[in-house]
Parts: structure tokens; sequence; C-alpha cells
């Protein structure tokens, strides 16, 4: 028969791990270690998890329009990919991995997405506060070694929301330097600054990451804190928060971000207090945080 097999010419099926099996032989020819070592295990996983789960056209084909969504949702102001890796705890699990911390080190948690650079140099006890924005906080404590012995000299960059649940940047109608500021430490690795009570707010819930969170029965909240990057001269960056520790959805923030050891008490504090900042007038808190920082290249930090 025309256009028919040849007589005695057998035909094989192709089986799904022959699929996998191709794919993983394609990569093996790349020249870089480390590259061939990273996509033979995405593509390892990606087709276990498509063969575990039998995935169906129908259900590829909704996953390819989530992705494409999501790169159209994405611009300067809104990172909707890493809203993904947020919202499935893989920023976290990236972080643990490449900052695993020795016993009375301060613990990192994920930068976020509403981090801007060359926030405003400030001066040791000024305010972040350009606005009106919620009750106001001084926060303060010490910049350590894993020895207790101070660092001068530390940068604290620090940014965070005010009462309106906003980061400056989310915000138009907000001074550039609203809720922000950098500050070095003094000889006895102090610091201080005058900032506001954060509230716990929403992740932005309007795309691709929202629907999946609505559709899997999760919320999209985050609770109260406040950012920083702590950076000195011999020592490893720290990136961490200081979560409110009477917050809501501690037990359950929308991107796995909570460790018990960054959870802080906000002391109510009076106007009669005789240590009331000059710039406040009525009610306000205190949150002590000391911070402690892992040398340079390693020696004190412990293996996974």
């Amino acid at each position: 028969m025309a256009g028919g097999p040849r007589e005695g010419r057998s035909l094989s099926l192709v089986r799904p791990k022959e699929i996998s099996e191709t794919v993983l032989a394609s990569f093996q020819s790349c020249e870089d270690d480390r590259l061939r070592e990273l996509i033979q295990a995405l593509a390892r996983h990606l087709h276990a998890f498509v063969m575990e789960a039998r995935i169906t056209e129908h259900e590829w084909e909704q996953a390819i329009r989530v992705l494409t969504e999501t790169g159209q949702i994405t611009d300067e102001r809104r990172q909707e990919f890493v809203l993904w890796s947020d919202a499935m705890g893989v920023s976290m699990l990236v972080d643990a991995l490449a900052h695993p911390k020795p016993a009375g080190a301060t613990e990192s948690t994920v930068r976020g997405p509403f981090w801007v650079p060359d926030s405003p140099r400030r001066e040791y006890g000024e305010s972040i506060i350009e606005q009106d924005s919620g009750t106001p906080t001084w926060f303060y404590g010490r910049v350590l070694d894993t020895a207790g012995q101070p660092i001068a000299g530390a940068e604290l960059d620090v940014w965070q929301n005010g009462e309106d649940r906003l980061y400056a940047v989310q915000d138009p109608e907000a001074p550039e330097e609203h809720l922000r500021g950098r500050f070095l430490t003094r000889d006895d690795g102090s610091y201080g600054f005058l900032g506001v009570r954060p509230t716990p707010y929403p992740i932005p819930d309007d795309g691709p990451v929202g629907r999946m969170l609505r559709a899997t029965g999760r919320h999209p909240w985050r609770p109260a804190h406040i950012h920083m990057i702590v950076s000195a001269s011999g020592y490893e960056p720290l990136t961490t928060h200081v979560f409110d520790a009477r917050s809501a959805y501690l037990d359950s923030d929308a991107v796995f971000a909570v460790k018990r050891s960054l959870l802080r008490d906000f002391v109510p504090r009076s106007p009669e207090d005789p240590d009331r900042p000059a710039a406040v007038s009525g009610e306000w808190y205190s949150v002590e945080n000391d911070l402690v920082l892992v040398a340079a290249g390693g020696a004190d930090r412990p293996r996974i």
C-alpha cells in the first residue's frame, strides 16, 4: 500500500519515560556545568510533575495562559513573577539555602517588592515620617557581631508601610522619601529612628497570583512588619524583618516569611514619658531590636 510501512519493519510506540530521557540527554553537551545541572534538574522535575499529576492538555493550556498574563501584568512598578515566587514559598526557600545562620545571629527574610535604592541618608534619631501615617514608633537597638561586640558604622536601610497599608512606592500621592531611610550605627553599635507602627496589608491580588490564592482558599495578607537591610564592612549583609508580635496573620503569612525570632513587642508609651522623642506629642510606641551579623567568609556559619 502506497505510503504504508515497509514490509517487515516494526514500529514502536514512544513512551512518556522515553520523551523525558530524550529531553534530559539533549542538554548533556552543554559545556557550562552549572547550567547543565540546573536545566536538567528543571526538566526532570517538570516532567515528573506532569506525569505524577497526569496533566491534561486543557490544564497545560491554562498554565501557559497564566504565565502569559503574569508577563503582561508585570511592569516597573509590579513584579508578578516575584509574587508567584513569594506566594509559593520559593523565595523563602532560596533565602534559607543561601543564608544559614549560626545560633544567636539574626535570621534573614525576603526583601520583598517594595524596596527602592538610594533611600535618603538620615541622622541618628531622625524621623522617616514625611506625612501623617499612623502612631509614631521609636525603633532602636544595637548592631553586634556573634561574639556580642558592637559594630560601628553599620548601615541600616529601612522601609515600611503606614496605616493606609501602602508603601511610598505604591502611593503616587506620598513623598518619594516617605517611611524609608538609611542610618549609620554609632560607636557603640546603637541606632535609633522614628517611624510608625506598621499595619498588616495584602500583597497585590488583582492578578494571576490573587486568583490562585482565592481558588485555593488562601488569603493575600501579610502581618505587620518593617524591613531592614543591614550591612557592614567585614560582615555578611542581612535582609530581615521586624514583626509586630501582636499582629494578625503571623501564622498564615501569604509569603511564609515569619520567623519567631523576629517577633518584637511594640510597647505603648505615654506623652508624659521622659524618653519621648521630641517630634512626638501624643501616644507612641517603642520597639527594641538588636541585630547580630555574621562575619564574612562564613567561618561561623553552619552547613545545611
